[in-house]
């Protein structure tokens, strides 16, 4: 009797690793010839898996990541038998994950496979888990590197730096953490520096310029007298919809979260 497949893989997507002129999928077999526009399927275990379509994220991607090329096979497996890619750390492919995640700060991923990874919900880094995964003595010698390069920025490394991305996120994270929210030996060292705690640069999100409001609003009225505010309760079911429609980033899920609750997505409703 044929395994019924989930509905998340019925609208899964092969992926093509392009070896020597020839393509496999993600299992490792020989891509059928098939028409152009014409979807054909092939079940792998209970994983139905589809090809042959021009259209869609993930049809006929080719991975240029050789972390990717390496650990792709293992989230598909890990997804059909779990429901979602995002393999733990205690294993060789949960490190490659992690790996992936600090690529994708760093902007060393291609847009077509962060796009594919999105479409399964591989889970990203918030700016705050950048600091906890990354090697503070490396990023720590490239914000000197950076304030050498910029004297009297005092260390205002913006958050999409173009010539370090990876440090501009850990930047921004660790001020977001605060000292209360670092290693003790971390904060001794960047006080050493005088490095600023706050930032003097001006975001231009409105997303985060409401947030900082509510969470000035939050500590000093508390969380009832905010969340009674038919406005407040507005602005989080709009966040809500973002998630929904898949423009709301992790790191905005994770600040969503830390202020309102995890339960923060049934808000309204």
């Amino acid at each position: 009797m044929m395994t019924k497949p989930t509905p998340l893989f019925l609208s899964s997507l092969i992926v093509i690793l392009c070896l020597g002129g020839s393509s496999i999928n993600a299992f490792g077999l020989a891509r059928p010839p098939c028409s152009p526009g014409v979807a054909k399927t092939t079940r792998v275990g209970s994983t139905f898996l589809q090809y042959g379509q021009e259209d869609g994220v993930g049809e006929n991607l080719v991975i240029s990541s050789p972390v990717l090329k390496q650990v792709y096979p293992e989230i598909l497996k890990y997804m059909d038998q779990y429901g979602h890619p995002n393999i733990p750390l205690g294993s060789k492919e949960g490190r490659q994950c992690q790996t992936l995640r600090r690529l994708h700060i760093q902007n060393k991923l291609a847009p077509e496979e962060v796009e594919w990874l999105d479409s399964l919900g591989f889970t990203w880094h918030s700016l705050e888990e950048v600091y906890k995964y990354a090697d503070f003595d490396e990023l720590f010698q490239r914000l000197l590197d950076y304030e050498a390069k910029h004297p009297d920025s005092k260390f205002q490394v913006p958050k999409k730096c173009k010539e370090d991305p990876e440090l501009g996120a850990w930047v921004t994270g660790i001020r977001r953490l605060g000292k209360d929210g670092v290693n003790p030996a971390h904060e001794r060292q960047l006080d050493s520096i005088g490095f600023a705690w706050k930032s003097t640069r001006k975001c231009g999100s409105k997303f985060m310029d409401q947030f900082r409001l509510l969470t000035e609003r939050v500590e000093q009225e508390g969380l009832a007298t905010v969340m009674s505010e038919e406005k407040t309760i507005k602005w989080i079911m709009a966040q809500q919809e973002a998630l929904k429609r898949g423009t709301l980033s992790q790191t905005r899920v994770h600040y969503m979260g830390g202020l309102f609750g995890e339960d923060w997505t049934r808000v309204g409703q």
